[in-house]
């Protein structure tokens, strides 16, 4: 009964103990929540492109003399639904082995400069499809103590984000800088941003900013919560700077090497 609470009064042992238990009871149902929101977003994600190709299978089985472009196009649009559902599966996938082997992190030395050349060098021709111009820029070289393969992976989520979600003929610059503690990589777009009231809710599991638009780009709704899980198993932190129509600016804070 997650909703009951326990009347405290006073300010004795028993009162401190009542209280305790509130709050772990308020924590217990939040959870519980978070939970059954999140098997809702799994179910609702997957049924979405079932229900195509459900539709789309039916439309060719129940027509006679079917023409032969019509079969290429609705194969093409039913494959196109399977790659969605995999890149879902995928990323569930991602977020299960984060959540039970984050402490089994392969940290160490990391060359964070070949890192993000590497990415940029990687994800550059999906720029090159769009005309986005894709912009490096480094002021020291910097090492960390970081798993580099899922380190690797937030960053590439991001920076993917960035060239997807500007439009053709825009920009995405990725720069890196550090001080004594910390480095600092900073993504930064010339896209259509994020109004301020999503900005709070965009690192939730499967929240869309823009739902119809996320879908039609191939997006999970899971990559901004990879990535910030990823960043806080390697004791970093992802802030998001935005604005509607005018772009989004992503910094990312990772503790150098000691």
């Amino acid at each position: 009964q997650l909703h009951q609470r326990i009347e405290t009064k006073g300010h004795d042992e028993f009162a401190h103990l009542s209280e305790a238990i509130n709050n772990m009871t308020t924590r217990l149902e939040q959870m519980d929540s978070s939970r059954q929101e999140f098997v809702s977003n799994v179910s609702h994600e997957l049924k979405t492109p079932l229900s195509s190709i459900k539709v789309l299978t039916e439309s060719i089985l129940l027509q006679e003399n079917v023409p032969t472009e019509m079969y290429s196009e609705f194969l093409r649009d039913i494959n196109s639904e399977i790659d969605r559902m995999t890149n879902i599966v995928n990323d569930l996938l991602s977020l299960v082995r984060l959540d039970y082997n984050g402490a089994k992190l392969n940290i160490a030395e990391t060359d964070i400069n070949k890192m993000l050349r590497d990415i940029i060098k990687r994800i550059k021709p999906l720029a090159d499809n769009k005309s986005i111009t894709l912009n490096y820029d480094a002021t020291k070289e910097v090492a960390i103590d970081a798993d580099e393969v899922k380190l690797s992976l937030a960053i590439s989520n991001l920076v993917e984000n960035g060239v997807k979600y500007t439009p053709v003929g825009g920009e995405v610059s990725v720069s890196l800088d550090a001080d004594h503690q910390n480095c600092y990589i900073t993504v930064q777009d010339t896209g259509i941003g994020i109004d301020e009231e999503e900005q709070s809710k965009i690192f939730e599991r499967f929240y869309r900013a823009d739902k119809a638009r996320t879908r039609e780009m191939g997006g999970t709704g899971l990559g901004l919560s990879i990535a910030k899980e990823i960043l806080d198993q390697n004791k970093g932190s992802i802030d998001i700077k935005s604005e509607l129509g005018k772009g989004t600016e992503v910094i990312i804070r990772i503790p150098v090497k000691k």
